[in-house]
């Protein structure tokens, strides 16, 4: 399987599935000492112990259509945008050797993270009326299925589902299960920040440098690190 160690998102669906939080006390502390992260970090270090993965970055593929297309390797976790690029690079020879599945969980079907993009209207914003219009325009599902034929983005509607454009798409029916089972990852304005020291702990782990004992410790006092001015804003607030 594919799996680049320069791309966190497979370590973040992995921890998302678990019962314990991400970040704790309100998304001010790194909550990645507990057992359920330690487990998904576990399993994620053991991918690439049994060479289920090559220990490779991204920049270390050419791309990963045509390696996919070489037999490289044959597990790649992906959204849904790169069905389109599958159907569009891989030669037609190939085109019946690929699927698409859920990522399954610790005990069957399991979560993902919830991605995509909001469309919100500021409260300050003078044209709130037409900016609300937008929306609903853009919240109808023949509009959702239209901008999923141009951009490859999945309809949030389930009524848009039911289309014969998406309902007869095989290749897109794993993401819409999927969709059933989705997980946000933690709202906080430092996320990205934090999901870099994921990456490198987690790579950490895998070159052996570190075990995850140590691993998760260090990532934990780096994210409270990175989180100490949330912390002061939350106490300010609940201290009037």
């Amino acid at each position: 399987m594919l799996i680049p160690l320069n791309e966190p998102e497979p370590l973040v669906a992995l921890g998302l599935q678990q019962d314990e939080p991400l970040l704790r006390e309100d998304g001010s502390r790194g909550g990645f000492s507990s057992a359920g992260f330690r487990r998904s970090l576990g399993f994620y270090a053991e991918m690439f112990r049994n060479d289920w993965a090559p220990t490779v970055g991204g920049a270390q593929i050419s791309n990963v259509w045509t390696e996919f297309g070489n037999g490289r390797f044959a597990f790649y976790i992906s959204g849904p945008w790169n069905i389109g690029e599958f159907k569009r690079r891989l030669p037609p020879e190939r085109q019946n050797d690929w699927m698409t599945a859920p990522l399954p969980g610790p005990d069957g079907p399991g979560a993902s993270t919830a991605g995509g993009s909001s469309l919100v209207i500021f409260g300050s914003s003078r044209r709130q009326q037409a900016a609300w219009r937008l929306v609903e325009y853009l919240s109808e599902p023949q509009v959702q299925l239209r901008l999923h034929e141009l951009t490859g983005n999945l309809p949030p509607r389930r009524s848009a589902w039911r289309s014969e454009q998406l309902a007869g798409d095989r290749h897109a029916r794993a993401f819409r299960d999927q969709l059933e089972r989705v997980k946000p990852a933690p709202k906080v304005p430092e996320w990205e920040r934090i999901v870099n020291e994921m990456q490198l702990a987690a790579e950490a782990v895998v070159r052996g440098r570190m075990d995850i004992e140590e691993a998760t410790r260090v990532l934990d006092r780096k994210v409270d690190a990175i989180l100490e001015k949330r912390r002061w804003l939350l106490s300010r607030g609940k201290n009037g």
